[in-house]
């Protein structure tokens, strides 16, 4: 993908899977809602999460967000890179003001939970010190294999 896909995808995609390591160094995923701006991952965690002991640990992360179902749709961004918190005030209010911007365009991803589940997870988000963490989009890895088809019907066309 171009930087420009990249940044567009990045954008319109809502989850994408966290490896952290273990304390016996074991990869660990993590399934989270995320935040793409100014070329970094933001993610919101718990203070006191399994995946941010592991993060305090060692801070090397994977970062995989991928889409599609049909092979020909598939691709995805990989990033692998260090998450660092994000203490500046102005750097989280313009995370929050971005992901604000997502759910508007794409949805929160909650429109359809019931009242009583919403309340929920409004007292868990509460509850506890939370963190919010950046991981720079330094070491990326892209794929998108409806250009490997492309590739092959104009590579078969020369033939």
């Amino acid at each position: 993908m171009t930087r420009e896909e990249v940044r567009e995808f990045l954008e319109n995609e809502r989850t994408l899977i966290l490896a952290t390591n273990d304390r016996e160094g074991t990869p660990v995923m993590h399934a989270l809602w995320f935040t793409y701006l100014d070329d970094a991952i933001y993610i919101n965690i718990q203070s006191n999460s399994f995946k941010n002991r592991n993060i305090q640990r060692d801070n090397r992360v994977c970062c995989l967000v991928e889409a599609g179902e049909k092979y020909f749709d598939l691709r995805g961004v990989m990033i692998k890179g260090r998450a660092v918190p994000v203490e500046d005030a102005e750097e989280r209010a313009r995370v929050q003001a971005a992901a604000d911007a997502k759910h508007e365009r794409i949805g929160s991803g909650l429109e359809e939970m019931p009242e009583y589940f919403s309340k929920s997870r409004q007292q868990r988000l509460d509850r506890g010190a939370r963190l919010m963490l950046r991981v720079p989009l330094e070491h990326v890895r892209t794929w998108h294999f409806g250009k490997v088809r492309d590739h092959y019907t104009k590579a078969k066309t020369r033939e």
